[in-house]
């Protein structure tokens, strides 16, 4: 009888050892993660000759990390930590991989380490900032994208990240002055031109600067249906009807499988009256995004919407 238990317990380790093996290796099923399962197996191999490898560790967190498989990067990032506490660059891979998987307090104590052992890392107080900014701790955000614009007053990207959350929170003008500043830094940063044209109200006077700025991002990537899009939003949510569908027109040609842009181009079309073309995009939308529940209500409220036209002109020509 114990034999019989003994065998059992047996067989149900195997089993379990073998679903984890199997669990692990679904991860390198498409053929983009198949060229990595060969690195997989030797950082593996070095693991198991030298349990206390931190750059193997390290090393087989990134092949995980570049397969989806974050929690299982994490914990390989974690052992390379273990056995290399010093070395900062371990603590800020942790950290991203924590904000990655919404583990945003393991984040913040992660990039606590960094900033304990690099104290002048910038990239690190404006990193932790986007964190804590996630958490809603707008306060401490706002104090880490300071301290790292006054470690790196040149650095564009704390500025349009301050600028993002002083948008978010209500202070337009201090916005609108980081996302300036970014673009004096560097006038190729596409995210200071976008964030600048998004934090500007319809109804302000200088929504002409919030369409130059959309402006802008289509001439630095002229190849981008996305860009062509945001400036067709724009334009519409400024009253150019001409200029937006010509925008979104363009978009559609760069990209024709883009669902959002024919789904954006429905919405101008039903806001000018033509119902029927505004359906037939949102059909468009539909085709690539079958399961879309939006799409289908959107399609449904325009028809109700065109049935009550013509019952209100068949009215109006019988009375």
């Amino acid at each position: 009888m114990k034999n019989f238990f003994g065998l059992a317990v047996i067989c149900i380790m195997v089993f379990f050892l073998m679903s984890c093996e199997k669990t692990s290796e679904n991860y390198f099923v498409s053929d983009y993660a198949k060229k990595f399962q060969n690195e997989f197996n030797n950082y593996t191999k070095q693991i198991n000759e030298n349990p206390t490898n931190s750059s193997a560790y390290r090393q087989r967190s990134e092949i995980r990390e570049r397969v989806g498989d974050f929690k299982g990067a994490l914990e390989d990032i974690k052992k390379a930590v273990e056995f290399d506490n010093k070395n900062y660059q371990l603590y800020y891979t942790e950290a991203m991989l924590e904000n990655t998987l919404v583990y945003l307090k393991e984040a913040v104590e992660s990039f606590d380490k960094v900033i304990e052992v690099t104290p002048k890392n910038y990239r690190a107080y404006r990193d932790r900032g986007r964190v804590k900014e996630r958490m809603g701790n707008y306060e401490g955000a706002l104090e880490d994208f300071a301290k790292a614009i006054s470690l790196n007053p040149n650095d564009d990207e704390s500025f349009v990240s301050r600028g993002n959350l002083k948008n978010m929170i209500g202070d337009k003008k201090g916005a609108l002055e980081d996302f300036a500043i970014a673009i004096k830094i560097n006038p190729v940063n596409i995210n200071a031109y976008q964030s600048k044209g998004y934090s500007i109200d319809v109804r302000s006077e200088n929504y002409k600067e919030a369409i130059a700025s959309f402006e802008k991002i289509v001439k630095l990537n002229p190849n981008s249906a996305d860009a062509y899009d945001n400036l067709a939003n724009a334009k519409r949510n400024f009253g150019d009807k001409k200029g937006a569908l010509a925008a979104y027109k363009k978009a559609i040609e760069l990209n024709p499988n883009h669902m959002y842009v024919y789904a954006n181009m429905a919405r101008l079309e039903r806001e000018t009256g033509n119902r029927k073309e505004a359906i037939a995009l949102l059909q468009k939308a539909l085709e690539i995004d079958p399961n879309n529940q939006g799409y289908k209500n959107d399609i449904a409220t325009i028809q109700r919407e065109e049935e009550t036209v013509k019952e209100v002109a068949l009215s109006l020509q019988k009375n």
